[in-house]
């Protein structure tokens, strides 16, 4: 970093304040507990006694319960989930500093950027009068859908008066300036909906028809240098937060999904509004989320919608899982009937993962009964997940696609790995290394581990948390995600381990482990039976014992021990004789000397 860009770092973060920008991004009271000692409930995490310590006057912050700690930049990247530099604009501007080490390009960009912005804002403003006004049927419409007066004030929702533009002319921006706000005359007698970047900021607006037969339904504003919804996901900016504690994203279609979901406390709900999933769409969630969940409407376009995303998200290597309402529900509507607990409640009976969501679909629309019609369906979803290359999270998806064709796993398991590898060499988004269906080995490493919970019995788990340790010690258990197992089996407590709170952990902490977990404590009936946990360590102790033996016999033929072989001392001794009977100038049949080497 330059002495320039030094500067003005520390110039923004003296004029930012940790404890006022706690208070403005999160919303959270904090508690004065001293001159520079202040505490507030976690944002990055759910608890309920505050562990979040501030501390202004050193600009840093530490949560004592999730560990998370920082500077007041660290603070805005980790809270919104953007880069250094993101947060460095985002308050330089807060603070009122001018960053003076852009380039003239980028200080051109900033300046057509804070103009836009302050359009904008302007804009939302009228819009947001004119939806109170008696004479408009916006603010009817959007009651009678059962919206709150505070989600619709948070959510910037308006109506487009028809002096829209003469308004904002009288309001002192230039022609050049409205036209780079992006509206156009298909925004008239609409409600409108603000969009806001990741940071916050206001970038456009969409706009619903208020005509029961109105064409077309939606319409956004034009492209501009701020907005562009391939790159934007509605509510993001709200959702954020949540997103940041719980890892959870829910994507819908819709901006009123969207404000319903939160209305219904869903606050991790975002919009890929009306367009298909983009990469950067993915781009976003997969920096923000580990879980990630469509719920598309149930007709037949939002089954084909959730259809392209799930696509996109396992071409770019996310996975995620879909959720279809009954009977083809709209998301807001049906979140009006049955709210938050009911949406949780049907989210976890009802959604399935990507790759069976996948196979179902394909089904359908196929003759299942046809021979080699379910396995050649199951073999197509899987080359879907070609970019997902771990052997444990493609143990997962194979037993997924499996369940929802209704073939057998481990055949299907055994061609996996032969398709993946002839695919990829026809894609530009090479694996790092050829998928593999699950070795012995690694089977047993994973039931080994396992055994600590198994092993219900406490004399017999702690003779089995010992012997793991002696696997580990002694280099027979290697692989990183049983060594993880492990870790998390230990941070639970003394042995037995309990499995729902093992499930548990690991779903939290190491999701792509949880497949394997469930398949060896929770097997289905169907399932090939796994060995037990003695059977599985001796496994490993004499695949160690055999390696150990193979390497002393490659050892052996590398360095031959010619102490003990007859012959080949005989050999030497000759060769020697040979060669001192030479130097010496003699016979080499004559008979040695006494004495002689």
């Amino acid at each position: 970093m330059t002495d320039d860009r030094q500067v003005e770092k520390e110039l923004v973060k003296s004029r930012s304040r940790l404890d006022e920008l706690t208070r403005e991004l999160t919303g959270a009271e904090l508690q004065q507990r001293g001159p520079d000692d202040y505490w507030a409930p976690c944002p990055f995490h759910t608890e309920d006694t505050p562990s979040f310590h501030v501390r202004p006057r050193l600009g840093m912050f530490k949560c004592f319960g999730c560990g998370e700690s920082g500077d007041v930049f660290s603070f805005v990247q980790k809270l919104r989930g953007i880069g250094f530099r993101e947060a460095l604009e985002f308050l330089a501007e807060r603070a009122g500093v001018t960053l003076g080490s852009l380039s003239p390009e980028e200080r051109r960009r900033q300046v057509e950027r804070k103009r836009t912005r302050e359009g904008l804002d302007a804009a939302s403003a009228i819009l947001a009068r004119a939806l109170t006004s008696s004479a408009t049927p916006a603010l009817r419409y959007m009651q009678e859908r059962g919206f709150e007066r505070e989600v619709l004030e948070r959510f910037d929702i308006g109506f487009v008066p028809g002096d829209l533009i003469q308004q904002l002319g009288r309001g002192g921006l230039r022609p050049a300036e409205i036209e780079g706000m992006g509206f156009t005359r298909a925004f008239v007698g609409r409600v409108s909906f603000g969009i806001r970047d990741p940071q916050g900021g206001l970038v456009g607006f969409g706009a619903r028809t208020l005509e029961p037969e109105g064409k077309p339904k939606y319409v956004n504003t034009r492209d501009t240098a701020a907005f562009n919804k391939s790159r934007l996901l509605y509510g993001l900016d709200k959702a954020a937060r949540r997103m940041s504690r719980s890892r959870r994203a829910i994507v819908m279609e819709g901006y009123t999904d969207v404000m319903m979901a939160h209305q219904c406390g869903l606050e991790d709900a975002v919009a890929t509004m009306g367009t298909s999933l983009t990469i950067d769409h993915v781009k976003l969630l997969r920096e923000r989320a580990t879980n990630v969940v469509f719920v598309f409407d149930g007709d037949k376009a939002g089954l084909g919608a959730a259809e392209r995303a799930v696509r996109q998200c396992l071409q770019q290597g996310l996975e995620c899982r879909v959720l279809v309402l009954p009977d083809g529900a709209d998301p807001c509507d049906w979140l009006v009937r049955h709210r938050g607990d009911g949406f949780e409640e049907l989210l976890e009976r009802s959604a399935r993962s990507s790759v069976a969501f996948l196979a179902e679909r394909m089904l359908a629309l196929r003759d299942a009964r046809q021979p080699g019609v379910r396995e050649q369906t199951a073999a197509e979803v899987l080359e879907t997940t070609a970019t997902i290359v771990d052997p444990i999270r493609r143990a997962g998806l194979i037993a997924d696609v499996a369940r929802a064709c209704g073939v057998d796993r481990n055949l299907l398991g055994r061609g996996a790995g032969r398709e993946l590898s002839v695919s990829s060499m026809h894609s530009d988004r090479r694996p790092q290394r050829p998928a593999h269906t699950p070795s012995a080995g690694l089977r047993a490493q994973f039931v080994a581990v396992a055994g600590l919970a198994t092993e219900l019995d406490p004399t017999a788990a702690a003779a089995a948390s010992e012997e793991i340790e002696l696997l580990i010690r002694d280099g027979v258990l290697v692989h990183e995600g049983a060594l993880r197992l492990a870790e998390l089996g230990r941070a639970l407590g003394p042995a037995p381990v309990d499995p729902s709170e093992w499930i548990a952990a690991v779903a939290e902490h190491a999701a792509e482990l949880r497949p394997w977990l469930e398949r060896v404590l929770l097997p289905p009936p169907t399932a090939a039976p796994l060995p037990a946990f003695h059977e599985a360590v001796s496994y490993l102790r004499g695949s160690a014992d055999r390696a150990r033996e193979q390497q002393a016999r490659r050892d052996a033929l590398s360095r031959p021990d010619i102490a003990h072989d007859s012959a080949a001392l005989a050999a030497l001794d000759a060769s020697l004789r040979a060669r001192s009977e030479a130097a010496a100038g003699t016979d080499h049949s004559s008979t040695a000397t006494p004495g002689a080497p």
